[in-house]
This record gives structure tokens, C-alpha cells and sequence, in this order.
């Protein structure tokens, strides 16, 4: 399998850490590339070229992180993305890091083309959104990577290291000591470790 990637995107990193957790770093190519640079493969793999895009064994091409990462849950089914057990906090959880990792990438995306975005009445909403987000995080955090290397626990590390990744002049986890806490506990995690998001 090939997996085309980037070194900041965290849909992309979702990706990587879940290759790495379920131990098929053998069995997956890992390619970074530059989304626009027209690379034939990764261009033939998906229809929206963005990172990640999977291509399987047998040469189908896969787009979108949730797609990419229900193929590698059929692939490698240990250890599970979705274990059964608490799914529906589980689901909660993973749903909190997925919608601010959603909404940071789309303030990167949108200060492009409008350099005032943090402060109008739009970018204050995304960033209320990312606040409450990571307050339903503080109240549960998820299980530890340790425990249990499910969606919620990959979706909340990747959120929080791109909210320190891309906007380092907020304190997103100084008035959140239980999810800073949490985020201390999976330090050297190789997963983690490897994956960190970080400019080319």
C-alpha cells in the first residue's frame, strides 16, 4: 500500500499514527509530497488531491481521512480504531478533536485570502468552536494511547499538537490541566513522536 502524505496536515496525520499504532510501517509506503505538485500518482489516487490518499494493494485509490483510516481497520484489525467498548464516548470524544481539527484547518485555509479572519465575526466563532471543543475534551479526556490507540486518543493528540502547531501564541491547555495532563502522559510516544506536524 502507498500512502500519500504531508508533514502539516493533520488529516494526513491521522493516517500516519494509525499505520504506526496498528505496526504496518511494513506493509505501507509512506510518501510525502507537496498536494500541489501534481505528482501523477498521488494526482491519479483521488479526486479532490488532498493528503491522505491510500492506494491499496490492489491498486484502488482511497481519499479522506475516515475512509483511508476505516480501510486500515479492515486491513489490520488490531488494535481497533473503534472498540466496541464505551464506543458511544469514544465517538463523542473523537468527534470533539475531529470538529476543531476541521475548523483550524479551515482558519488556516480562509487567512489566505483574508488576512483580518481571526478577528471578524466569523473567526471569532471558529475560535469559540476550538475553545469548546477542547473544554468537552478537558471534561473526559480520552483513554490513553497505552490503553487503547482509538480515534478519540489519535484525534485529540493530532488537534492539540496543530493548535500548538499553528497558533503557538494561545495557552489552548492552561486553564485545561486535565487534557494537558493527558497530552503529557503519551509524550514519547513513538507514534506521536514521529509524526509531528512541522513545515518541509
Amino acid at each position: 500500500m502507498i500512502l500519500f502524505t504531508n508533514l502539516t496536515s493533520p488529516f494526513a496525520r491521522l493516517a500516519r499514527i494509525a499505520v504506526i499504532e496498528k505496526g504496518m510501517a511494513d506493509r505501507v509506503e509512506v510518501r510525502v509530497i507537496d498536494p500541489w505538485g501534481g505528482d501523477p500518482g498521488f494526482v491519479g489516487s483521488n479526486a479532490h488531491e488532498r493528503v491522505p490518499s491510500l492506494i491499496t494493494d490492489d491498486g484502488t485509490g482511497l481519499s479522506e481521512s475516515a475512509m483511508v483510516l476505516h480501510w486500515l481497520d479492515h486491513v489490520a484489525p488490531e488494535p481497533p480504531l473503534f472498540p466496541q467498548n464505551d464506543l458511544a464516548l469514544m465517538l463523542r470524544q473523537a468527534g470533539a478533536a475531529l470538529g476543531a481539527i476541521d475548523v483550524m484547518a479551515a482558519i488556516i485555509i480562509t487567512r489566505k485570502s483574508a488576512p483580518d479572519f481571526d478577528t471578524n465575526t466569523i473567526g471569532q466563532k471558529r475560535f469559540r468552536t476550538i475553545n469548546a471543543a477542547f473544554d468537552r475534551l478537558e471534561k473526559a479526556p480520552p483513554r490513553d494511547l497505552a490503553d487503547s490507540p482509538d480515534m478519540a486518543a489519535i484525534a485529540t493528540a493530532t488537534a492539540l499538537d496543530y493548535a500548538a502547531f499553528r497558533f503557538p501564541d494561545k495557552d489552548w491547555l492552561g486553564a485545561r490541566p486535565a487534557l494537558a495532563a493527558w497530552r503529557k502522559r503519551q509524550a514519547g510516544r513513538t507514534s506521536l513522536d514521529a509524526t509531528m506536524p512541522r513545515e518541509a
